[in-house]
């Protein structure tokens, strides 16, 4: 059981860097270098194409063991979850860059760290929950 959280939480961990590099390098080009969007409009439109990156390799690989044939169940509570996880990035960028003039990128960063946090906890109790049968295993 430990091992296999353990593997649960490296497997997250990977997708979250990958959500990580889709939300701070869309970002920066829509922001910074191509489309010269409004900055919380540029991280909303890069976090959303990240949710769809991590809920395909949390549904792939991290909870892979609870796929249970009822995909748009989970991936409606993926992005109510990642909604929010959204909202506490956007806050902390935000916060960060307008009101303490920290570097944008390095603000969303902090966001997205806390938003990690909030992600895993509900995903893994609500979006992926184990079955009666998996509950054993996992």
């Amino acid at each position: 059981m430990v091992r296999e959280h353990g593997r649960r939480v490296a497997s997250f961990g990977f997708a979250g860097v990958l959500g990580a590099a889709t939300t701070l390098g869309g970002t920066a080009l829509l922001y910074h270098h191509v489309l010269f969007l409004p900055l919380w409009l540029a991280s909303a439109i890069a976090i959303q194409t990240a949710i769809a990156v991590t809920f395909t390799v949390n549904s792939l690989v991290t909870w892979r063991d609870r796929r249970d044939g009822r995909k748009l169940r989970r991936a409606v509570t993926f992005e109510g979850v990642s909604l929010v996880g959204m909202g506490i990035q956007e806050a902390a960028l935000l916060a960060g860059a307008d009101l303490l003039h920290v570097f944008y990128l390095l603000a969303l960063l902090v966001g997205i760290g806390l938003a990690a946090i909030w992600n895993y906890l509900v995903n893994h109790n609500l979006t992926f929950a184990a079955g009666p049968t998996q509950g054993l295993n996992a």
